[in-house]
């Protein structure tokens, strides 16, 4: 094993210290078992010379019944070391879940800019399950096998020393082909890895984006992808199976090359006088017995190279850095007062040229209502979500009431900020949980009040269970109209001092935009807005609008004023109001 895999596996056998009792009782349980093992082979010698040869009768009666005990403690050591082997295996990916899945939780949205989710999943379910054999499975048959192989070591050397020998000149050979069946099982479960993260990302792209799959008609043509991604990872499968069935019969080779040796230098002692019958049948059963363990070994290797190509990619995530953390002396936000201010803020994503956001400088002031505005791809969203810091700036700096949002602990600095997106974001709950997101214990009173506030409790009520309906994943049962208004209501019930609404109305039909506005403007009432506008008719008594073009500041102003002035802002205000035209003399014919 190189340096490298040394240091990943020690890595990775780290993981088993908090169940060093458990593994004691265990390592006693293997010792207990080789002991017996390696006595089965041991009185094989007195039943053949002394037993059966008439020269101690009492023995034909005592032998059968030790022979009963071993097994007894035999078994009972197996599911002693079993038992207690595949319970720390489990524990051991139940933290390697737990520790990823906090890992992902923590990092920022930048993070997964340029990850696909489906092979995130994988490394939590199928690369985290292929580990569980590294620090089990193998770890049992290394320690069990080891300790088996000492005490059948010491049987054939105390009974013949010349013959053990022989024996173990095939021993030096058998290294070779376990070294190199271990490198071709790394790189094929890498491979296969690797297909298995692009099978899951397909997956859940299309069950994800399945009505537009059947919309274009496209389900051959996705099942083709989806054939031609199984057959990848079904073709490394292949190669990890193979190099599997390849070991066993060459390690069976070597091993009756053995055995053989002992057979013909044993056999010529016996016939010449020089040993019993009995010495070479107990040595011959130890050293079939100790070939065992010996191919055994060859298997877990094969299991702890794909535990370790298996830990490379898990490790790649829990190494990954954090991009936004407390720092050490982070404050608590006292609540927001006064003003938010954007500082020459720019922002640049990991491994892109552009910067999203340049020399952005603007002031939100306490119960103002600020819309930013700007073609698609301007940077609304990016300068957005600087305020609850989901990513920090490149340059520049988010000021709230003076303090920088860095010098801010994350969680007081959320707890005052309430967001509603474009891209609702809902979670197979009911309807009550998902209203109360974020709240422990909250009064049913108090969750129906919001949803009445947004403009829900009249849906809600119809439903089949009404607030203990489940809404499937992302809200599936529900209209976009009524998935926005229960976010509305979600946001209501946080009851955060400053608000930020992320073209929460747009993709709407009328009659839904018409009942969310009103939601908006209810949760907007005392609280200080940040307003992505997607239609500008909605911001005309916004307190200040922001028009923002390739990630600048090109105007800013109050709705007419801006009007009055031209340029980008009343370029896009009189398209959409064509637009607008034509839509509402295309609905009056119809």
């Amino acid at each position: 094993m190189s340096s490298s895999s040394t240091h990943l596996y020690r890595r990775l056998l780290a993981f088993l210290t908090p169940y060093k009792g458990r593994l004691s009782i265990a390592i006693v349980c293997m010792i207990i078992l080789a002991a017996c093992t390696a006595a089965m082979a041991w009185i094989l010698k007195p039943v053949l010379d002394e037993a059966l040869s008439g020269k101690n009768g009492d023995l034909i009666y005592i032998i059968p019944m030790l022979v009963i005990v071993l097994y007894l403690i035999k078994g009972a050591a197996y599911f002693g070391q079993a038992y207690t082997m595949g319970y720390i295996g489990q524990k051991v990916i139940f933290d390697l879940r737990n520790l990823l899945y906090k890992r992902l939780t923590a990092q920022s949205l930048d993070f997964f800019a340029h990850r696909k989710t489906g092979e995130l999943l994988a490394r939590l379910s199928y690369d985290v399950t292929l580990v569980q054999a590294a620090v089990s499975t193998a770890v049992t048959a290394l320690m069990r096998d080891a300790i088996s192989i000492v005490f059948l070591l010491a049987v054939i050397f105390i009974q013949d020393w010349l013959l053990a020998l022989i024996a173990m000149l095939v021993f030096p050979v058998v290294i070779y082909p376990i070294a190199r069946f271990g490198r071709k099982m790394r790189h094929a479960t890498l491979d296969g890895q690797a297909a298995m993260g692009d099978l899951t990302s397909l997956l859940e792209e299309t069950v994800g984006g399945i009505r537009v799959v059947k919309a274009f008609g496209m389900e051959d043509y996705e099942r083709g992808r989806f054939r031609k991604l199984t057959g990848d990872f079904f073709n490394h499968q292949l190669k990890v199976f193979k190099v599997n069935a390849l070991s066993f019969p060459i390690m069976e080779l070597l091993a009756g090359f053995g055995i053989a040796g002992v057979l013909l230098y044993g056999g010529m002692r016996v016939a010449s006088g020089e040993t019993t019958p009995g010495t070479l049948v107990s040595f011959l059963a130890a050293v079939i017995m100790l070939y065992e363990p010996v191919k055994r070994l060859s298997r877990a290797n094969n299991d702890i190279q794909q535990g370790l190509a298996a830990s490379e990619r898990i490790f790649e995530l829990l190494d990954e850095p954090i991009s936004v953390q407390d720092q050490e002396q982070a404050r608590e936000l006292p609540p927001f007062s006064n003003v938010i201010a954007f500082e020459k803020v720019g922002l640049q994503y990991p491994n892109t040229e552009r910067p999203v956001l340049s020399n952005i400088s603007f002031t939100v002031a306490a119960g103002e209502v600020v819309a930013l505005v700007g073609r698609s791809g301007a940077g609304k969203t990016s300068l957005v979500n600087l305020v609850p810091r989901v990513m920090d700036t490149t340059a520049g700096r988010v000021m709230i009431d003076g303090i920088d949002v860095r010098d801010l602990t994350q969680a007081s600095l959320r707890n005052q900020i309430a967001l509603v997106t474009q891209d609702i974001i809902l979670f197979n709950d009911t309807v009550r949980n998902n209203i109360a997101y974020g709240h422990e214990k909250i009064d049913q009173e108090k969750v129906e009040a919001v949803a009445r506030a947004a403009n829900a409790h009249e849906f809600i009520e119809k439903l089949p269970k009404g607030y203990e309906t489940f809404i499937g994943e992302r809200g599936v049962i529900l209209s976009g109209g009524q998935r926005q208004r229960l976010s509305m209501a979600r946001a209501l019930l946080k009851d955060a001092p400053i608000l930020i609404l992320d073209e929460a109305t747009s993709a709407l039909d009328t009659e839904s935009e018409r009942l969310v506005q009103r939601a908006i403007d209810r949760l907007m009432q005392g609280r200080t807005v940040i307003v992505i506008a997607h239609r500008l008719s909605t911001i005309r008594h916004a307190d200040r609008i922001v028009v923002l073009d390739q990630g600048h500041i090109v105007q800013m102003g109050r709705h007419d004023d801006l009007l009055a002035e031209g340029g980008l802002y009343a370029e896009l205000y009189h398209l959409q109001f064509e637009s607008h035209i034509q839509e509402s003399a295309l609905e009056t014919e119809e």
